[in-house]
This record gives C-alpha cells, sequence and structure tokens, in this order.
C-alpha cells in the first residue's frame, strides 16, 4: 500500500493509422505522451483542455480499458499494466469509473436493481439473500428510493441516471472514482446537484476522484489539484486557488479567459486570449513545444526543445509547468482586474 491510490507514470497511448487494402500501418496518433500523475487518498485532481487532448484516453487506459504502449498504472501500489487474471480483477474493483452519457452507459434492457446488483454479483461481495437490501442501501445513498428499484433507466431523468451510474459504481466499493466529463450532458441546475452529491460521498466514504472536465467552473468547486493537458502533454500542474489565481502557462491563461464571469461590467473590461490557428493533428505533432504554434509567446527555441517538466515554486503541493519562458506571476492582471479579484466577485 502506498500514500498514492492511483499513479500514472509515464503513461503514453498510441493508435495506429491505417491504410490501404492491407490496412498496413502508416503513423501513429499520439493520444496521451508520456503523462505522470499521482492521487491521494480523499483528493480530486481534476484533467482539463480542450476537446481531443487525451483526457478521455488517460481515464481509458487507467482502467485498462484501452492499453498502454508504455508506462504504469498502479492502484493501491499494483500495476495494473503487468496483472493478470484475479489479480488484475482484485485490483481494477479499487478503481471504478462513471461515463459522461448515462444513457449509453447504461442497459437500457435492465432494470434498475439489475444494473446496480451487477458489481456485487460479480465479486461477490454480498450474499444472495442481501443483494436488494444493499442495491436499495447504494440507491438511498445517491438519493433514490427503493421504488426505482423495479423500473428502468428510461424511466428517469438524464440526472438521476447519472446517480444511478454512480450507485453502481459505488457498489464495487472502490477507493477511486474516475469521472469522465460526468456533468457534460446534464442541465446547469441538475449539473449542480450532481456535484454536491460528489462532494458528500467524499466526505462520507473518503472517496479519491479523476475528474475530467472542460467546465473549469465546476473544476474550481470539486478539485484539490488541477492539470492542464493539450495534444497529449502535461502543460501545467498546481493546486486548484494556485492555477485559478496564478497560472503559469500560456495555454492556461487563454483557458481561464475563456470562462464566463457573472458581471457584466467585468465581463466587457476584461481582455481575452484568442489562440490563432487550429489544433495540430496528433499524428505528427510539432517538434519541441506542442503548443508553440498557437503560442503567443513562442521562440525559436520552441521549435528545438521539448520544454523540462519543472517545478517553478508556489502553490502548496508545487506548481509544475512544460514551457521555456512560464514564470509564476503574482496574479494575472487585465485591464487592472486580476482573475481572482474577479471571480471572488462573481
Amino acid at each position: 500500500m502506498t500514500d498514492e491510490l492511483l499513479q500514472l507514470e509515464k503513461l503514453c497511448v498510441r493508435f495506429p493509422v491505417r491504410r490501404g487494402v492491407l490496412q498496413r500501418t502508416v503513423g501513429w496518433v499520439h493520444a496521451v505522451d508520456g503523462l505522470d500523475l499521482s492521487i491521494a487518498a480523499g483528493e480530486t485532481v481534476a484533467l482539463v483542455g480542450e476537446s481531443g487532448c487525451g483526457k478521455s484516453t488517460t481515464a481509458l487506459a487507467a482502467m485498462g480499458i484501452v492499453p498502454a504502449a508504455s508506462g504504469r498504472v498502479l492502484v493501491n501500489g499494483k500495476d495494473l499494466t503487468s496483472s493478470r487474471g484475479d489479480e488484475l480483477r482484485t485490483a481494477r474493483r479499487r478503481m471504478q469509473m462513471v461515463f459522461q452519457d448515462p444513457t449509453s452507459s447504461l442497459n437500457s434492457r435492465m432494470t434498475v436493481g439489475q444494473i446496480v446488483v451487477e458489481p456485487l454479483i460479480v465479486h461477490e461481495l454480498v450474499e444472495r439473500d442481501r443483494q436488494r437490501e444493499r442495491v436499495g442501501e447504494l440507491l438511498s445513498t445517491v438519493g433514490l428510493g427503493d421504488d426505482a428499484i423495479e423500473r428502468f433507466p428510461h424511466e428517469f431523468s438524464g440526472g438521476q441516471r447519472q446517480r444511478i451510474a454512480i450507485a453502481r459504481a459505488l457498489a464495487a466499493e472502490p477507493d477511486v472514482l474516475i469521472c469522465d466529463e460526468a456533468i457534460a450532458s446534464l442541465d446547469v441546475s441538475v449539473r449542480a446537484q450532481v456535484i454536491n452529491l460528489l462532494t458528500r460521498l467524499q466526505s462520507e466514504l473518503g472517496l479519491s476522484y479523476l475528474f475530467i472536465s472542460h467546465d473549469l467552473a465546476a473544476v474550481r468547486h470539486l478539485a484539490h489539484r488541477v492539470m492542464v493537458m493539450y495534444l497529449g502533454k502535461m502543460m501545467e500542474l498546481t493546486d486548484n486557488e494556485t492555477l485559478y489565481s496564478s497560472p503559469a502557462h500560456p495555454y492556461t491563461k487563454a483557458l481561464l479567459s475563456a470562462v464566463p464571469i457573472p458581471d457584466p461590467d467585468l465581463e466587457l473590461a476584461r481582455e481575452r486570449v484568442i489562440l490563432a490557428g487550429d489544433v495540430p493533428s496528433p499524428v505528427s505533432p510539432p517538434s519541441g513545444c506542442v503548443f508553440r504554434t498557437r503560442c503567443p509567446i513562442a521562440q525559436d527555441v520552441c521549435a528545438e526543445a521539448v520544454p523540462e517538466w519543472r517545478n517553478v515554486g508556489g502553490g502548496s503541493a508545487g506548481h509544475w509547468v512544460a514551457c521555456h519562458f512560464a514564470e509564476p506571476p503574482s496574479s494575472v492582471t487585465l485591464r487592472g482586474t486580476s482573475i481572482e479579484s474577479r471571480q471572488r466577485l462573481g
């Protein structure tokens, strides 16, 4: 056992690009490239970035659904990438996943009771005569009643279906929940309810979360640390407060400038960071820094050398950045109003 429940070490995921009648491999999609991340007990680490940056692939690789090209996935010190058979099944039970769309992740032909009881049967966690009672307890934990047991997923709202998916994940008694855009398909009011549910479950059960989202407002509310990804690579990693008040990477600053501020005057006054061009192809990523083709401060060295993953200081757990020129600013000011003060006012 280690202090870190989940550890991703130099994780790389590649997908082959095949063409022709014989489907020869002509290239590789660099989906995740050298990712290092650890999650401690009771901690929430968020993965953020644009669509296609490798967030969901990281989650699937951590679960073993997608094979890793290299690197290791450790759960409670057990290496999932080299485990087989019963050892793999035991290790994977400690880590469960909540998917983005509960409509497609729940079997429409099964009742809620059948869906939630399945992990109990597969992992032999509860005696047969106690299974219905345990299902009722799990549904109660996520805010649903016993009357849901005999009903089907299509009879529930989107938020309720996501609660059912969470109950199914909790049935395996995991240490880590991987939430892959778990609130993205929900209405704003329902989204807040699910976030509050996840916060309560973490407090009551001591769960750890790998929270994948593009909703930076939700991430700020829920996460302890935040990692920013771009084109499969790590851009920045630090604690929540430091990232939002003093971002060091140009890409992080651009993401934060796109977050709406609930104050018309401040929203009109601030200066947005507009990135030029499109995201490069992951089949042939740029040399050096992968962000250099869109970076407003890029120089010649950015094309020649891959930036070192370094700690620029600050933050309760360090402030790690992959940028040749990143320095930890005391605050980020746009037309006289800092990000920290704007979000506090908002």
